[in-house]
Order: structure tokens, then sequence, then C-alpha cells
């Protein structure tokens, strides 16, 4: 077998189909995951994993050959008997009191990648502990396969104990229990869910179905491996027939919701579209004003900067982490937080799991909306004439390994020319090169941790501030080129 290192970067290792992410490679992965469990638990007991798959091309079979392996090595496994999103899976992993969770998965990226989650005990995505150690044992697998090769090459074991199980209704019920239900009941404005062509697909609709709502609307829920020829990540022109629809039916609000249905963005009544940082800051606004709820707020380097102005004048402690949802989960499983979230929509506000779920955030929104009687449309209005409006852009630059080691020994220098001459007044090293300008706008410049792209993140009080950001950053960035 080839050597290779695998990483699982911000969230999971995320891989081209039949390129890198392969068979041969999953199945080293997991005898990684089954050596680090037989040293956790240390003979005391068989180990347990649950295993949940998305609509991914080969996603169900790549998942059968991790399970295969699991029980191969004497660890219990319970199967997802159908697709599942992956805050279901996490769910799985507290109910059924499972050591590690595995999600097939890759997330938003393009249809010909997969990629491979790992859950911890707590529901949540594996800390950063768990994972050095897993991938300090999958290293030490693909050096050494021959000795797994009764593990790696067999053919299969035929099933053995690999339970099938329903994971949805354990979940729904726990969701369900998440919100006012009584609120919420017979709600009348039409709501459009667009869980384009992912594991949400079906799922969510029969979740909000028990609220007898009058106007529901489900589009792209066929199966579709390969998303309808986009991305299943809810930004900008990938939700153009979604806002096509929601117009044409006269829709109050979209819940759009991501590949692996843990990520949301929204449309309003006029189709316009709500990024991440307009829904943590009115579910924050929600939470501090109508809740009147204390405690600490957590949210990644790159969200919005409104943030801290409610925290400011709400009293509140914020806490800003690096990119990745594991982070803001380390907080939340130290106790005391109230909302925690990150720029491409991972957001959580209570619940039993230390994980964003893009469904229950939509479910708390439906609430917001029924018990304030305002559309999110109008709470935004609200937000904007107490903080001021704010704008937010996110645009992505492909980049090669070479571009990006010279992008990072740049940035490392210092602020930059370029920068420097506009305004750029410091710079925040949390995960990439943040650059606050004199009237409190901002640019970041980072290299991702799943892709082989830099993303430049902008905000300021309106779009030609933004696209003047952006236009600065891209400068940055090609001057490595």
């Amino acid at each position: 077998m080839e050597k290779t290192m695998i990483k699982f970067g911000t969230d999971g290792w995320r891989d081209i189909i039949a390129d890198q992410f392969t068979f041969e490679k999953v199945k080293a992965v997991s005898q990684g995951v089954s050596n680090y469990l037989k040293k956790k638990v240390g003979g005391s007991r068989e180990p347990c994993v649950v295993i949940g798959y998305d609509t991914r091309f080969l996603s169900e079979r790549f998942a059968q050959a991790a399970a295969e392996i699991f029980r191969l090595n004497d660890i219990n496994v319970y199967f997802s008997d159908r697709i599942i999103p992956t805050p279901i899976l996490s769910y799985a992993v507290l109910e059924r009191k499972a050591d590690l969770g595995i999600m097939i998965t890759a997330s938003h990226n393009p249809y010909y990648y997969n990629g491979y989650k790992i859950k911890g005990p707590f529901g949540g995505s594996a800390d950063m502990d768990i994972i050095m150690k897993i991938e300090d044992e999958i290293s030490e697998v693909f050096k050494n396969t021959a000795n797994y090769r009764d593990f790696l090459y067999s053919k299969s074991s035929n099933g053995n104990n690999i339970k099938k199980v329903d994971f949805i209704s354990g979940y729904r019920k726990n969701i369900l229990g998440q919100v006012n239900r009584d609120v919420i009941k017979d709600f009348d404005f039409g709501l459009l869910l667009e869980p384009m062509y992912g594991a949400a697909r079906g799922i969510y609709r029969s979740i909000i179905e028990t609220f007898n709502p009058k106007n529901l609307m489900e589009i792209h829920s066929a199966l579709n491996p390969a998303f309808g020829g986009i991305n299943p990540e809810p930004i900008g022109d990938n939700l153009a027939e979604a806002e096509s629809i929601l117009k044409d039916k006269k829709c109050k609000l979209a819940i759009c919701l991501d590949g692996d249905g843990d990520r949301i963005a929204l449309l309003g009544e006029n189709g316009n579209y709500i990024s991440a940082h307009h829904i943590y800051a009115i579910v924050l606004w929600y939470l501090a004003t109508r809740k009147k709820m204390k405690g600490k707020v957590v949210k990644s380097v790159n969200l919005s900067s409104i943030v801290d102005k409610i925290c400011s004048k709400y009293n509140l402690e914020l806490i800003t982490t690096p990119v990745g949802f594991k982070y803001i989960a380390e907080e939340i499983l130290k106790g005391g937080v109230i909302i925690g979230g990150e720029e491409s929509g991972g957001l959580w506000a209570g619940g039993d799991l230390p994980e964003r779920d893009g469904m229950l955030i939509g479910l708390k929104l439906l609430e917001m909306i029924c018990s304030t009687g305002m559309t999110v449309n109008q709470i935004l209005e609200e937000i904007y004439n107490e903080f001021g409006y704010f704008v937010f852009d996110r645009i992505d630059y492909e980049i090669d390994l070479r571009q990006m080691e010279s992008l990072k020994a740049l940035l490392e220098k210092g602020i930059h020319d370029i920068l420097k001459k506009a305004g750029a007044r410091k710079v925040i090293n949390i995960d990439g090169y943040k650059y606050i300008m004199e009237d409190g706008s901002w640019v970041m410049i980072r290299p991702s941790g799943t892709e082989a792209v830099v993303r430049i993140y902008t905000e300021g009080e309106n779009d030609r501030k933004v696209k003047y950001l952006q236009e600065l950053g891209k400068k940055v960035v090609n001057s490595v080129f």
C-alpha cells in the first residue's frame, strides 16, 4: 500500500473519490482508529462505534468497508439503516454510549469528494487530543501494512454482528424537545426547505411536519449524488433556484442546509441571502433581549464583528477560537456557553450535543419567528438600527502547495505593505491573518485546512467597502503567484 499521511483538517479527512479517497485507504484509516480504540479501552470491554453515511457516490459502501474493519478488530458496530445527516450520527454516539462515531461525508465539498469524520464520545467533533492519537495510529498502519494484512485484505466479515439500526427516531424525539412546540404548532407562513440533494432530504421535512404547518415545501429532495451539478454548500448562486421558488410561492422563509445537514443558511421573504453571520446575530440578539440569557459566547475568528458589539452591549463574555467547530465544541464542553458558531454555517445554541446542527438551529429560528411575530428581515433591521449595517463576503482562490507555503511565509513577516497603505492597524494571528482597518472593517487571509484553496474573508459597512477589501486581499495573494 502507498505510504501516505492522512490529515483530518478542520473537520475530517476529505479527498477525491478513486484518487486518494479509496476503499484501501478507508480500511487503513479504520484500522488506525481500531488500534486507537483498543488501546483506549485496554481490553476491559469491547469498544463500540456508530457509523453513518450521506448521499454521496459510494458513501454506503465506504461506510460498510469501515464497519467490516471494526468488526474484524472485535469492535462493536451500530450501522445506520439509511442515509442520515451528520447531527443524527452525532446524537447516536450519545444514545448508544459509543466510544466514537464515524460519518462518511465530505460535507459541502464538490460531488467528486468524499470524507471521513470522527465524532468523540461526547457527540461532537473529535478534539485534537483524539485526532492526533488517531493520526499517529494511521501513520503506523501505513508504515507497517504487512502487520495488518489479515484485516486490510480480508474479503469481508460477512456483516458479522454489524447491527443495522434506526438512528432517526431518537434524534427526532430529542430535537423536538429542544424547542417550544406549542409556539410553533400550526404555523401558517410559507416555509421552503432546501436540503440541496443532501442527507437531510425528507428527514427534516418529516420533523417539521409534526408541527402541522399550513404551507411547507421542499425542493431538491431526490437522491442525486452529483447534487444537481452544484456544490452542496448553501451560499451565493447555489441557492438561485431556491430564491426563485421562494419568490414565486411568496414564502416568508427558506431554510437551506448543506450536504450533511450540519450547516445552515436562510433566504428572507425578499429572497435575500442570510448568511451564518446574520443568523448568529439573530439568535444571539434573541437570547440576549428576549430570553435574557447570560453566559459565554463563542465564535470562530472569521465570524462577524457584530457579535463583539452585541456582547459588549449586553455584558456577555466573548471567546474567539481558530476555524473549525471542534474548537467551539471544546468551549461548550467546559460549560456556561449560550451560543457558539463559525463562518461556514455551523451554529450551536443549546442542546445535548456540543455539535453544530443546521436542523436544530432551523427549528429555533421558527420558534423565534412564531414567538416574536417578526420575520428574520425585521429582526435584522432591529439589529442594524442598534449596531450598524454590516456586509460580509468570502472568496476562495485555488492555490498549489508551493504557492501556499510562499504565501504563509510572506504573511508571517508582518502586515504587508499593500495593507499598511490601506490603513491596516493590527493583525490577529488566530488560524490565519486577520487585518483590522482603522474604521473597524477587516480582511482576513486564510489557507484552507481541508482544500487546496486560500480564502479571503472581508467585512465592512457596505458592498463597496467589502469589494475594496477583497481586492486588497487578492493583491496580496497574487503577489506570490
